[in-house]
């Protein structure tokens, strides 16, 4: 199966302009190329009507951390501490926007989106010691039920964040919605051997290229905080949706999450788009699959958080 149209007049613009691969820059480079690319795209015209946006600090064990709050009109309680994607090392409060914005509208909760800090500058576990802080604030300044949320290297450390939750004695969460998580730092999957070699705007190259920045040698990548597949038991972890795409180096880790949250009694929803690659819900205006699987993110969040945790 080849990547949807949408995408693949994506790969073969890049390909065309000689894009280089993350992989193949410096950090600060490759913050650069995503800050130009978030850019220059236009601003979805579906995007739902939020109360109001506001830019805060949060306090972090490293010094502040740059915030974003956005309220929806008609809000129903409850809150989402949502951490970008990037591989630890790249992104802002920009790459979550659009995604930030429809959840707090379609799920009619309070978004509080963190930009934690980055490696290599900051490697494991300052990034993960940020988000952990981020919750901790967010429980004490709303109180009501909690979600944890985030997209790639984000749904690592909402994973992450859920077991320090429960392993540090709370707070306690209402839910983790993963998207596209790192689970592990096995580059041997099935997806991995698939696409990981397809350079479908991510590939194993790029993973390992992250990788080595957030964990230098002398890490244990095998410990659950940095590769939460790899957690002794999931009994007790908070209830979770886990979103894939079927053409995504990360697919398999994802997938085996989930399973693993199954087999020891973690409620779980799980959805894998056909022809989609890596952050594909960011094309939730052009693809009719992607605006769905951040409705359906949305109605599993407003579920948890009514339920109360």
């Amino acid at each position: 199966m080849e990547p949807h149209a949408y995408y693949q007049r994506i790969i073969d613009l890049n390909r065309d302009a000689g894009r280089p691969f993350f992989h193949q820059l410096t950090p600060a480079a490759a913050r650069a190329q995503l800050r130009e690319t978030l850019a220059a795209a236009p601003v979805p015209p579906d995007l739902p009507p939020l109360a109001g946006v506001e830019d805060i600090a949060i306090p972090g064990p490293h010094g502040a951390l740059p915030a974003r709050v956005y309220v929806p009109h008609d809000p129903a309680g409850g809150t989402l501490v949502y951490f970008h994607s990037g591989g630890w090392v790249i992104g802002d409060l920009v790459s979550g926007e659009n995604t930030c914005r429809r959840l707090a509208g379609w799920a009619r909760c309070r978004v509080v989106s963190v930009e934690y800090g980055k490696a290599p500058e900051l490697p494991f576990p300052g990034p993960l010691d940020d988000a952990w802080a981020a919750v901790l604030w967010a429980k004490a300044e709303f109180g009501g039920p909690l979600l944890v949320g985030g997209e790639s290297a984000g749904g690592n450390l909402a994973a992450a964040c859920a077991i320090r939750a429960r392993d540090e004695g709370g707070p306690a969460l209402a839910g983790q919605w993963l998207a596209y998580p790192v689970t592990d730092h096995d580059f041997e999957t099935g997806s991995y051997r698939a696409v990981g070699d397809r350079n479908w705007l991510l590939s194993t190259a790029d993973m390992r290229w992250f990788w080595d920045h957030y964990c230098p040698a002398g890490v244990d990548r095998n410990a659950p905080l940095l590769s939460p597949l790899r957690v002794a038991s999931a009994a007790g972890l908070p209830p979770a949706m886990v979103v894939v795409a079927q053409l995504d180096p990360l697919r398999d880790e994802g997938l085996a999450y989930a399973v693993k949250l199954a087999a020891d009694g973690v409620p779980v929803v799980t959805r894998c788009d056909p022809a989609m690659i890596h952050g594909y819900l960011a094309a939730a205006t052009a693809i009719p699959a992607a605006g769905e699987a951040v409705r359906e993110s949305a109605r599993w969040m407003r579920a948890r958080l009514d339920a109360g945790g």
